[in-house]
């Protein structure tokens, strides 16, 4: 760990910006209902189905710990049997299990209720709404994917992709009707800076392109 004051000022900074986000939307116990999430439940509210709601429940397992720790872990496995540092195997289960701690503390300083505007297409989770824990959690591994220190960066459809994914899982949560586009805005901020304080406090980390190198490693080396 090259700066362990820097990881601990990214952590402060991702929880004070999510903290302040949603005091701007609930204050003294009561939590307001902006245009812009009354719009947008709205407007996702009218393309509902049987169908639709269906392939958003399936979908929006992309955004669940119960699927990304798994896939963290295994691919920090396979990186420590490449002896792979262990930074670099931790990475990526650092940035989701960081981005997560991070989102649940904000959501109980918070305490936003679900959304009520419209009926769910599936059971309401019963933790609170602010933020958006699936929409942080695929976003952090994205973005712990491609700035990831001493990796070659990978190419840019691979960012796309993993951004597109991101979008179609914060989709789903408002499809769903358990989020508010708010939460989605706070959840997303609060991945962005724990990950990007994350990566620079890795060593090799000399940018945030995340192609800071480890010692002994080339450009060659598979992402």
């Amino acid at each position: 760990m090259r700066s362990p004051r820097a990881l601990l000022a990214g952590a402060l900074l991702a929880l004070l910006t999510g903290v302040a986000a949603g005091l701007l939307l609930c204050q003294d116990g009561i939590c307001r209902v902006i245009a812009l999430d009354r719009a947008g439940l709205a407007w996702f509210h009218a393309l509902r189905s049987d169908g639709t709601d269906r392939l958003a429940a399936a979908l929006t397992w992309a955004g669940s710990l119960a699927l990304l720790l798994p896939v963290a872990l295994a691919r920090a496995a396979w990186l420590r049997r490449q002896q792979r540092p262990w930074q670099e195997a931790a990475f990526v289960p650092a940035a989701l299990l960081g981005t997560t701690l991070l989102v649940h503390a904000v959501k109980l300083l918070v305490m936003r209720p679900r959304p009520d505007l419209f009926p769910t297409g599936l059971p309401l989770p019963p933790d609170l709404s602010f933020p958006s824990a699936h929409t942080a959690q695929v976003l952090a591994v994205v973005l712990a994917l491609w700035w990831q220190p001493g990796r070659p960066r990978p190419a840019a459809i691979w960012l796309a992709a993993g951004l597109a994914l991101a979008c179609v899982v914060a989709a789903t949560r408002l499809h769903l009707q358990v989020h508010w586009p708010t939460d989605l805005i706070g959840g997303a901020l609060m991945a962005l800076i724990w990950v990007r304080a994350l990566a620079g406090a890795m060593p090799g980390a000399s940018r945030i392109c995340g192609c800071g190198r480890y010692p002994g490693t080339t450009q060659s080396d598979p992402p």
